[in-house]
């Protein structure tokens, strides 16, 4: 059987074709700006796969809301993505777009959901203080992302696991019994810990505030804030490159310390720690930012061995470490083919 999956992001299309779970072709389009530039990569795709026989395909979507489990597509799953791109503006209608295209390819289309692997999360983690009524009215509540790839991460540990996912988007997730019982993503993927040019958590006073005096606050808060508000850069390696400078040094201060802060939290929710994971980007590459959060974390008994951070080895913990620290590469599309495969 072959099977296509699409992965879109905000400026970017990965897709990869199986021959049931043997990887045949994977490839990329990245800084994609505008609909027909997602419309042109897409018909390069669907050039290069013509003259495979494409029996399957599925799509990775960022927001489903509700949704707890891999769906087959059609008008309602279609409505859902579609109801809860206001939660998710940069991925939602994108894939929807995809989904949209590729149905010419083949109509047998999967959703797999960034927010399924939180669909587990206890009420005192997902309900936000707020009128019940209203939030019941506009399904407000904690969704959580990145889900597949904590779950990529995660799902060979036992015991009590914290996974951390660093790059341009950020967040950090506490896992117990490989189910998710907090995570610092929300109703959006702007929740949580300081990002790229997303603010992160935030005085909700302070959004009020902005808007009475007539800024553009989603404008603000998903593009013109964090790390790039600080230092003047959203790309974390220029930050890293030259932390003599005061902004710079100061972005990535408060980086750590929100972490750290994000890891000792969960370790008390978690009442323990047994593993902790870094993952995307930055977790896999950046064995300084590991560093300088570990060291912090000397109360837990963390201890990592130099040489395997410096060289990001998959186990980067001492063999006296009383939690083991992993950096893994996330593997979505293999956690996204596992899913489907199974109910299909």
């Amino acid at each position: 059987m072959q099977i296509l999956i699409f992965n879109v992001g905000s400026s970017s299309i990965k897709y990869s074709l199986f021959q049931n779970k043997k990887l045949i072709i994977s490839n990329k389009y990245e800084k994609l700006k505008s609909k027909s530039d997602y419309i042109k990569s897409f018909n390069k795709i669907k050039e290069s796969v013509k003259k495979k026989k494409v029996d399957l395909i599925i799509h990775r979507v960022v927001h489903g809301g509700e949704i707890k489990k891999p769906s087959r597509i059609n008008s309602k799953i279609k409505n859902q993505i579609k109801k809860f791109s206001q939660f998710a503006p940069l991925h939602n209608p994108k894939q929807l777009l995809i989904i949209n295209l590729a149905e010419k390819i083949n109509p047998k289309q999967y959703a797999v959901f960034d927010t399924q692997f939180f669909s587990k999360l206890p009420k005192v983690a997902k309900i936000y203080p707020i009128p019940k009524k209203i939030a019941k009215k506009y399904s407000l509540q904690k969704y959580g992302f990145h889900g597949l790839s904590h779950k990529s991460v995660s799902e060979n540990l036992k015991g009590k696991t914290i996974t951390c996912h660093l790059g341009a988007g950020i967040s950090i997730t506490a896992i117990k019994n490989k189910i998710s019982i907090d995570t610092t993503m929300g109703l959006t993927p702007n929740e949580g810990i300081i990002m790229a040019t997303r603010s992160g958590n935030i005085d909700s006073g302070l959004v009020i505030f902005l808007e009475k005096k007539g800024f553009n606050t989603n404008k603000i808060l998903n593009t013109q804030s964090g790390l790039k508000a600080i230092s003047g850069f959203s790309d974390f390696r220029k930050i890293i490159k030259n932390l003599r400078k005061p902004n710079n040094k100061l972005a990535y201060e408060i980086l750590c310390y929100q972490i750290t802060k994000q890891i000792g939290a969960y370790t008390a929710a978690l009442n323990g720690l047994n593993n902790l994971v870094f993952t995307g980007p930055i977790g896999e590459n950046v064995s300084k930012l590991r560093k300088d959060i570990c060291s912090h974390l000397e109360f837990l008994k963390i201890k990592l061995d130099k040489n395997k951070n410096l060289q990001n080895k998959e186990i980067i913990s001492s063999r006296t470490s009383k939690v083991k620290v992993y950096v893994r590469k996330t593997n979505e599309e293999k956690i996204i083919l596992n899913e489907v495969l199974k109910i299909i």
